[in-house]
C-alpha cells in the first residue's frame, strides 16, 4: 500500500462539480482509494484550500463563507490522513528552496514537498506537475495518468 498526497488543486476540483477537471480528479481519487492507497494531505494543502474557498469568486475563488468552507474541509479531512509537520520539515523546506532553487509563490509548493519528504511520501496527485519538477524525492502524478 502506498500513500499519495492530494494537491490543493485536486481537492478543489473534488468539491466543485462545475470545475474543469472535476471528473478526472474524482475518477483518479476513486481509483487510488480502490487500489488501497492511503490518501493524505499536509497542513499546507488545507490552508491553501481555505484561501481559495473563502476568496471572492471575482478574484478566482469560490466565495464561500467561513462556515461553508469549514464544513467542506471537515468533510474532506475526515476521509484523508493529515501528514504531521515535525520541526524537521522547516529544515527540509530550507534545503529545498535553496538547492532547487525555489523563489516566490513556488515556496508554498516546496512546503508541501517538504512535508511529504519528512513523512516518507513520494507521490503527489496534482494538476500542476511542473510545479514539483526537480524537487528530489517527489513524484508528481497528473490525474489523467490514472485513467
Amino acid at each position: 500500500m502506498r500513500t499519495v498526497v492530494l494537491d490543493t488543486n485536486v481537492l478543489l476540483r473534488l468539491v466543485h462539480a462545475g470545475a474543469p477537471d472535476h471528473r478526472i480528479c474524482r475518477s483518479a481519487v476513486q481509483r487510488l482509494a480502490r487500489s488501497g492507497s492511503t490518501l493524505a494531505v499536509p497542513i499546507q494543502v488545507a490552508v491553501e484550500f481555505w484561501v481559495v474557498a473563502t476568496r471572492p469568486a471575482d478574484v478566482n475563488g469560490l466565495g464561500w463563507s467561513a462556515s461553508v468552507a469549514r464544513a467542506k474541509l471537515d468533510q474532506i479531512l475526515s476521509r484523508l490522513v493529515v501528514l504531521p509537520e515535525p520541526p524537521a520539515a522547516l529544515e527540509d523546506w530550507l534545503e529545498v528552496v535553496t538547492t532547487t532553487p525555489v523563489v516566490g509563490k513556488r515556496a508554498h509548493d516546496a512546503r508541501i514537498a517538504s512535508a511529504m519528504r519528512v513523512n516518507g511520501v513520494s507521490h503527489l496527485l496534482t494538476l500542476n506537475t511542473s510545479d514539483f519538477a526537480g524537487i528530489p524525492g517527489i513524484v508528481p502524478v497528473h490525474p489523467s495518468a490514472l485513467e
